[in-house]
């Protein structure tokens, strides 16, 4: 099973599918894979899809963030789409919700 696939529908949404364990040992390697992405598509935004994502270290929240950078860089939008509960938490836990569209800033935590 590959850990990302890429696809840009017509709008020029750039989406990102990432798939496994997202730590350490592959972080580097999936973030180089992405951020190459969005600097070769040029999209107008981008989508990083976390349904099949399984386990998430600081690792793979610092690849969502060089994500977010790239794409910001690029002029695109940017969110994170579908995590699993775990990988949710993950995310709240690192403070990134609002940052990564997955939170209205006008809500309380």
């Amino acid at each position: 099973m590959r850990t990302i696939s890429v696809d840009t529908d017509a709008d020029g949404r750039l989406t990102v599918f990432l798939r496994g364990d997202l730590d350490f040992t592959n972080a580097s390697q999936v973030a180089g894979a992405v951020q190459e992405a969005i600097h070769r598509g040029r999209p107008a935004a981008v989508q990083v899809d976390l349904a099949d994502v399984t386990f998430l270290d600081s690792s793979g929240i610092g690849l969502l963030v060089r994500a977010m950078k790239a794409a910001e860089e690029g002029g695109a939008g940017f969110r994170v789409a579908n995590p699993t509960a775990k990988v949710l938490d993950q995310l709240w836990m690192s403070g990134l919700l609002e940052a990564f569209g997955l939170a209205d800033p006008s809500e309380d935590p």
